[in-house]
C-alpha cells in the first residue's frame, strides 16, 4: 500500500500543508485588518499566493476604520456650502421662546457689564496741599475702571529711603496686599510735594455689595505715615445690576 499510494499520500500531505498555510495567512490578515487604522496589512499576499517578487508601490487613502475611501472631494474657498433641507427645516422649527430667552440673556449680560462696577464711597478729594502738609502723604486722584483702580499719591518732598504705596484688601482686612507706587514725571514748580502713581487690579465680577478697602502710605527712615481717610479707610463698593 505504501509503494502504490506513496505518491498520492505525499500529494495529500502537501495539500493539507498548503491549506494550513492559507488558513494561517487568512487568520493573520483578519487580525491585522481589525487592528489597522489605514490599509489592510496583507492585501497582496492573499491575492498572489505569497509571492515575494518586487511590486509597484501605490498610495491609498483610508478612513478611520481602515477602509479604502470610495472617492475624494476637493473643496474650494469660493464654493458656497450646501445646507441640507432637513437642517433648514429643523432650524425654522426652533422654538421662538428659546430665541427670546437667548436675546434676554445677551441683554442682561451687556447691562451687567455696564453697571456691575466699583463706585467710590468717600467724599471728593480736595485740598491736596493742606492734607499733604499735615499727613506728609495723601491720596490726590482716583480713577476706577472695570478691571483696575488707578490712583495718584502726593508725598511731601524730603526724606531718605522713601517707600510709597497702597495697602488694599478684598475681605475686610482678613488679609491685605501692599502695592508699590512709582514716581511720576516732574511736577510743576509751584506744586507741593512729589507725585506717585499706583494701579490695583480688581476682579471684574463680584457679589453685589462687596467692597475694596485701601489706604496709602509713606515709609521713611523717620517712620510710617498714612492717609486712611481719617481712620475710615477709602472704600470702593460693587454696585450690582437690579436684576441680580
Amino acid at each position: 500500500k505504501q509503494t502504490c499510494s506513496n505518491g498520492l499520500e505525499e500529494e495529500e500531505e502537501d495539500g493539507d500543508l498548503d491549506d494550513e498555510v492559507d488558513a494561517s495567512r487568512l487568520e493573520r490578515f483578519m487580525t491585522d485588518r481589525r487592528r489597522a487604522r489605514s490599509l489592510p496589512a496583507y492585501p497582496a499576499e492573499l491575492l498572489d499566493g505569497g509571492s515575494s517578487g518586487p511590486r509597484e508601490k501605490r498610495v491609498k487613502f483610508a478612513d478611520s476604520m481602515g477602509l479604502t475611501l470610495a472617492s475624494v472631494k476637493h473643496f474650494s474657498s469660493l464654493e458656497e456650502p450646501e445646507i441640507p433641507n432637513q437642517v433648514l427645516s429643523r432650524h425654522s422649527r426652533f422654538p421662538p421662546q428659546q430665541q427670546d430667552l437667548l436675546a434676554d440673556l445677551c441683554r442682561t449680560f451687556t447691562a451687567c457689564l455696564d453697571t456691575d462696577r466699583l463706585v467710590t464711597c468717600f467724599p471728593e478729594l480736595r485740598e491736596t496741599e493742606r492734607r499733604v502738609r499735615e499727613l506728609r502723604v495723601c491720596l490726590e486722584k482716583l480713577s476706577v475702571t472695570r478691571c483696575d483702580v488707578r490712583g495718584q499719591i502726593r508725598v511731601l518732598s524730603g526724606g531718605t529711603g522713601r517707600q510709597v504705596g497702597v495697602r488694599y484688601t478684598f475681605n475686610d482686612w482678613q488679609s491685605y496686599v501692599d502695592a508699590q507706587a512709582l514716581r511720576e514725571a516732574a511736577d510743576p514748580p509751584d506744586s507741593v510735594g512729589d507725585r506717585f502713581g499706583f494701579t490695583v487690579d480688581t476682579p471684574p465680577f463680584a457679589e453685589p455689595g462687596s467692597a475694596v478697602h485701601f489706604a496709602v502710605y509713606l515709609k521713611t527712615e523717620e517712620g510710617e505715615f498714612w492717609d486712611n481717610n481719617g481712620g475710615l479707610n477709602y472704600t470702593l463698593r460693587y454696585r450690582g445690576h437690579p436684576a441680580t
